[in-house]
């Protein structure tokens, strides 16, 4: 899969989950003091929109929560870190090129 542009850096506000397409799927991205993080935007359990839950950190991980639900997702990993989903979301790898943010579905295996 190739690079798919996300926006601007300037586009994203720190510590803020921003919803974005990637062909026709959405992507939640969150930028931190470390860099960006890219996960899908839809939980697993039912197909909620992530975008509406809550970014928080865990220890030294980030997460996001289900607002549905509660199902809880590490946003590095895309495992569930709490049910009642029991599927991961998809990641993303993310890199920024000329003040660029892209975007690449990690390869799962």
């Amino acid at each position: 899969m190739t690079w798919a542009d996300a926006g601007h850096e300037s586009d994203f506000d720190e510590n803020r989950a921003r919803r974005v397409l990637i062909g026709d799927r959405p992507v939640l991205v969150l930028r931190t003091e470390q860099g960006f993080l890219a996960v899908g935007n839809q939980c697993t359990h039912q197909g909620a929109a992530l975008d509406g839950g809550v970014v928080r950190k865990v220890g030294s991980r980030r997460s996001v929560t289900c607002p549905a639900h509660g199902s809880m997702f590490d946003l590095e990993t895309g495992r569930v870190m709490r049910p009642p989903a029991t599927k991961p979301i998809p990641v993303y790898d993310v890199k920024v090129e000329d003040g660029r943010v892209l975007l690449r579905l990690r390869d799962s295996s």
